[in-house]
């Protein structure tokens, strides 16, 4: 079935259905698409439930909530449970319910959002070893983790999202006996000059600062300087190791969650051949946009922490945008009009810009998290470790692509979502070069599983 629209908007999250409210409050035709089962994305994920509500902060579960019943209220239309995995300029190509399906539209806004950076190490498949966005959804979909069992969980790494999930487990009563910190001091001293402009966003640094305060308050064991996580285990992980202070320490454990940060997703621009740079700070690589998220790619934009990985509130802010600026360029509201309805968040995401700075640098992965022993597995889909990557260097693959070719690292389902940002790290490393210098893998369509039924269903003519 070809449907035709104004805008479809792919992605359900605080960006993606802040611009499919702002395009219909100026009078487009919509069209959301969406993989999970409701709206909220990874930020507001089952917002509509009790779980969801009883672990959020209450202002973030009113703003939440409040979302989530202006965009069902607004008349665009809604399709979730739907897997992209096919984009052209104006086309989607997604499966729904099992059954392929292709919309079309004048423009499209892309709302991923982010993903934690995929960090490999030694016992990192062990069942217990999770990332801390994966423990957070399981907390908010009513799972449970290891305090069931009499043991209490282990944070490792360094990033913005280990202090919402270090409250949240508070919250639930899970017994947390280490937060293995991993971040630089170095870094951190940088985000010091920057950090004055956080009372720009007093409401946001506040929230931070209580966090961290509620984190002490419950005497969570706090050790700096670690290097070289390992867990071990047989069928599960029963340990984690790590260096610290020049000696080996370990701690007994069922459950180990690690968090880097977060990186944009870049897999649907990459594949149409849109322009990226590459942070040397944060180390990753994000599309090159304007202030509204307009791509390289003409009738493609791209909003949220897909495009610069700035929180939840910017991301609202940047859907808006892109909602607005579409309807401006469709002609359906004049300059006048599009510049007044964006003035607003225009001044406000350029606020938060500058309050936030110093977050790029207090949260800067640190570049050892990939030193990695050579029978690592780094490529689970092709099982590919940091030794085969290391030797197809040493004969001359100096390329990302060009190991990938050689090692199949990257080749499996995910194309490379989950080893991609290691391949690099090693890649470079082993010339000692940046990561930007050794490029990004290649993404190709279809960017997602698809059956070759549905496949043929939409591409080849009957």
């Amino acid at each position: 079935m070809d449907r035709n629209t104004d805008l479809i908007v792919i992605g359900a999250g605080p960006a993606g259905l802040s611009a499919a409210c702002a395009a219909r409050a100026c009078g487009l035709e919509v069209t959301l698409i969406d993989e999970q089962a409701a709206p909220g994305g990874q930020l507001f994920r089952n917002i509509e439930t009790p779980m969801a509500q009883a672990i959020l902060d209450p202002k973030d579960r009113e703003t939440g909530l409040a979302l989530v019943n202006r965009f069902r209220s607004c008349g665009a239309t809604y399709y979730p449970c739907a897997t992209v995995w096919g984009l052209e300029p104006h086309k989607v190509s997604c499966t729904i319910n099992g059954k392929a399906e292709s919309f079309s539209a004048s423009y499209i806004v892309i709302a991923p959002g982010g993903m934690e950076r995929p960090v490999p190490f030694p016992g990192w498949t062990l069942p217990g070893v999770m990332g801390a966005g994966g423990a957070d959804i399981l907390l908010r979909s009513g799972g449970t983790l290891s305090a069931e069992r009499g043991t209490p969980v282990v944070l490792a790494g360094n990033g913005p999202l280990l202090i919402l999930l270090a409250c949240h487990l508070l919250n639930a009563g899970v017994n947390i006996a280490a937060w293995l910190d991993t971040g630089t001091w170095g870094r951190r001293l940088q985000s010091g000059a920057l950090m004055p402009a956080g009372i720009l966003d007093a409401a946001y640094l506040g929230k931070g600062l209580g966090m961290a305060c509620r984190i002490l308050k419950n005497r969570v064991p706090i050790i700096r300087g670690v290097t070289g996580i390992r867990a071990e285990g047989t069928d599960h992980v029963e340990k984690v190791l790590y260096e610290a202070g020049g000696k080996t320490h370990e701690i007994a454990t069922r459950t180990l969650l690690r968090h880097e940060g977060i990186i944009p997703r870049t897999h649907i621009l990459n594949s149409l051949g849109a322009r990226h740079a590459w942070d040397t700070v944060q180390r990753y690589w994000y599309p090159v946009t304007d202030e509204f998220g307009h791509t390289s790619v003409d009738s493609v934009y791209i909003a949220g922490d897909g495009t610069y990985v700035h929180g939840g509130d910017a991301s609202l802010l940047k859907g808006t945008l892109a909602g607005i600026e579409i309807a401006r360029r469709l002609g359906v509201i004049s300059n006048d009009e599009a510049h007044y309805r964006c003035a607003p968040a225009l001044r406000a995401l350029r606020r938060t810009r500058i309050a936030r700075g110093f977050l790029r640098y207090a949260f800067a992965p640190n570049p050892a998290i990939f030193d990695l022993p050579d029978d690592t597995l780094v490529c689970r889909c092709e099982c590919v470790t940091a030794g085969d990557i290391r030797k197809a260097v040493a004969e001359g693959f100096l390329d990302v692509n060009e190991v990938k070719r050689v090692t199949r690292c990257g080749m499996g389902q995910c194309q490379g979502r989950m080893c991609g940002p290691a391949l690099a790290e090693l890649t470079a490393a082993a010339q000692a070069k940046s990561p930007a210098a050794v490029g990004t893998l290649q993404v190709r369509q279809p960017f997602r599983p698809v059956t070759l039924e549905n496949y043929c269903d939409l591409n080849i003519p009957k």
